[in-house]
């Protein structure tokens, strides 16, 4: 991939890599120094057979193309064969750069999201340094995976139809800025499950309020500190009253805003095709979050 032509061209930038050159830019040099840090250890682990500088230099020769390529993996997210011939190196290559490159970018954006100097000793605290946990929206996603080799029916999900794994997103209704991200589960687990198992809104401070779908039935009770805002379910056999279809609209007309953080996730392809490796348990969403 020519570097330079995209430096040429940055409106190339979102397209290509799911960011523009200035969000870039700012990320290059935290990921410069996670990448030095991971190669030394590297390098210097007991067990290494080839001597310092041995062996064929990397087509990656600057951190500039390494980023590129991580990014440009996950923007895209093309079969090894794929990025063979992008790249013009064997797909055995392309996997070790992107298991290597994958740590290095977690541990940069790790790096990046540093905790507040000033301890937080109350929920109350909590909420003054952090003023966005006083309402939120959540729900969770879903997306395809091979059919697993062992404890399928853990991975099918009857809503989907398919082998998923999920992950739970948190964001604020007005800024619509991510939150919090669940860790990866399998796709037969509930929503509410989910969001106990998690523990974030548990953890929400008083008078939190959350919006949810009706996947959440039941969190109320678990969050009893927080005010849980749901849909109003219709009656079996029976039609909603008019007010409450409107009170329904006016809450789906927020919720939706959850939806358009997670579509605007999937222009990441690893996000929306199917993951095709079996690590099912690499935290991708919160990386390309």
């Amino acid at each position: 991939m020519n570097l330079l032509y995209l430096l040429k061209h940055p409106d190339l930038f979102p397209a290509v890599i799911g960011m523009s050159q200035e969000k870039f830019n700012k990320l290059l040099p935290l990921f410069d120094i996670r990448f030095r840090q991971s190669r030394h250890h590297k390098l210097w682990r007991w067990d290494r057979d080839r001597g310092m500088g041995a062996g064929r230099r990397s087509v990656l020769r600057t951190s500039s193309e390494r980023l590129l390529f991580i990014l440009f993996y996950y923007k895209t997210y093309p079969t090894f064969r794929l990025a063979q011939t992008i790249f013009e190196v064997d797909k055995e290559t392309i996997h070790r750069w992107k298991v290597f490159m994958e740590e290095v970018l977690w541990l940069t954006l790790g790096y990046e999201l540093r905790l507040p100097k000033r301890k937080i000793r109350t929920m109350a605290g909590m909420l003054e340094i952090c003023p966005d946990l006083s309402e939120f929206i959540i729900d969770a996603t879903e997306r395809a995976v091979q059919r697993p080799k062992k404890n399928q029916e853990f991975y099918y999900s009857g809503k989907k139809k398919k082998h998923t794994i999920k992950n739970q997103i948190i964001i604020h209704p007005h800024t619509k800025r991510i939150l919090a991200v669940s860790q990866t589960v399998e796709g037969k687990r509930h929503d509410k499950q989910l969001c106990v198992d998690d523990g974030t809104v548990l953890r929400a401070p008083p008078g939190a309020t959350c919006l949810a779908d009706l996947g959440y039935v039941g969190l109320q009770e678990s969050s009893s500190h927080s005010k849980v805002i749901l849909p109003i379910k219709k009656p079996y056999k029976k039609e909603l009253p008019e007010m409450d279809k409107l009170t329904n609209q006016t809450i789906s007309s927020i919720r939706v805003r959850v939806e358009h953080v997670i579509g605007a996730l999937k222009h990441f392809h690893i996000l929306a095709d199917r993951y095709a490796l079996y690590n099912f348990t690499r935290p991708i969403t919160k990386d390309t979050c």
